[in-house]
């Protein structure tokens, strides 16, 4: 067979067509992970697939704007040795600590409920001027040809109202005012259609993208019920256009997620991500449970590549049968913690490399 570039190699992949070898994903660091694997050995500033000789699979999505326009302004409220609070382009006030040792905290939200239906729709009108770039399809065609997976974001029909006011409030505005759950989630379903129309038959796009969030450890954040009154109207309005000429959707999100596959591929949403581990997400149980409908990317636990090699050699052979299946590309099943040493990065990189026959 003929060497493929990462592109082919990942719609092949998910296609479950013959490849070379599967895409090889390296382990992205937090920043506190990045800065002990420097003093481990990574030469400072060096790009990882670089240090690994490896070429790197690479996604863009189209310049067609289908949140905020304009986004907020960044304003910086707050700054210690040890912290910045700041407005980010989201309108989240956020608290981001300097050593990268931890996720944001959320301060504040902006969306409050109804009360902020005005500027929603302002910054969520789809005729405001600049939504699509006047050289989108050139940087389209240009990120192709630089070996690039072409985009089209799909929606957020929980996370957007989940990260703009915050998972308690939006619990509640589901049962105190569910007309404006689906005021909004109808107002980024309209971008996101205008995009999608304005892209399909002038470029191939790769899959449509989604990001929800929506699962903690044990379970769904809200009830099947739920999912199919708030989300599924949405789902079906991006999937009439999509098909028949985008066959993969590829949807994240985190936690355990197993009751809502079934949903999701009712709808299209045939790639999901990450598989973390530790909120029960067994990617030899999924393929066995769901079969090749189901594609997958993550899924090796981050805690394992923290463990030691013979770990890391045992994981992998267990995986192996989904991986050699096609349908799955391994990778870490979030960002790496700095309790992952660099020697478990390199052993992981390498034992892949000789998984797939990369010399």
């Amino acid at each position: 067979m003929s060497k493929l570039n990462c592109r082919e190699r990942f719609l092949k992949t998910m296609r479950y067509e013959s490849v070379d070898h599967p895409p090889l994903v390296v382990p992205g660091p937090w920043p506190a992970a990045r800065k002990r694997w420097e003093s481990e050995g990574l030469p400072e500033g060096a790009d990882l697939y670089e240090f690994f000789e490896l070429p790197q699979m690479k996604y863009s999505c189209l310049k067609l704007e289908t949140l905020f326009l304009p986004p907020f302004e960044e304003t910086i409220l707050e700054k210690t040795d040890e912290f910045v609070i700041k407005i980010n382009n989201k309108g989240v006030t956020e608290k981001n600590f300097l050593d990268g040792s931890s996720m944001p905290e959320f301060v504040e939200y902006p969306i409050k409920g109804r009360e902020s239906l005005g500027w929603l729709r302002e910054k969520m009108n789809p005729d405001t001027p600049g939504r699509f770039a006047a050289d989108w399809l050139e940087q389209a065609k240009q990120a192709q040809a630089d070996d690039t997976l072409l985009l089209v974001n799909g929606g957020m029909y929980f996370a957007f109202l989940n990260e703009h006011m915050g998972t308690e409030t939006l619990m509640m505005t589901y049962f105190d005012d569910p007309e404006f759950i689906h005021e909004v989630n109808d107002l980024q379903c309209t971008l996101c259609e205008r995009a999608l129309t304005e892209a399909i038959g002038k470029i191939q796009i790769d899959f449509v993208g989604y990001h929800e969030d929506m699962g903690y450890k044990n379970g769904s954040m809200i009830s099947m019920d739920m999912f199919r009154e708030f989300m599924t109207p949405y789902y079906r309005r991006i999937e009439k256009i999509a098909r028949p000429s985008i066959d993969l959707q590829m949807l994240d999100s985190d936690g355990n997620i197993w009751e809502l596959i079934p949903l999701w591929l009712e709808y299209g949403i045939n790639i999901l991500c990450p598989m973390e581990v530790a909120a029960s997400m067994d990617v030899v149980a999924l393929r066995r449970k769901f079969g090749k409908e189901l594609r997958m990317t993550g899924g090796f636990d981050k805690r394992i590549l923290a463990a030691g090699k013979k770990e890391i050699e045992r994981e992998l052979e267990r995986i192996r049968p989904v991986i050699e299946e096609g349908g799955y590309i391994p990778t870490i099943d979030h960002g790496t913690p700095p309790d992952v040493s660099f020697a478990n990065v390199c052993h992981y990189v390498q034992c892949l490399k000789k998984m797939f026959g990369i010399s």
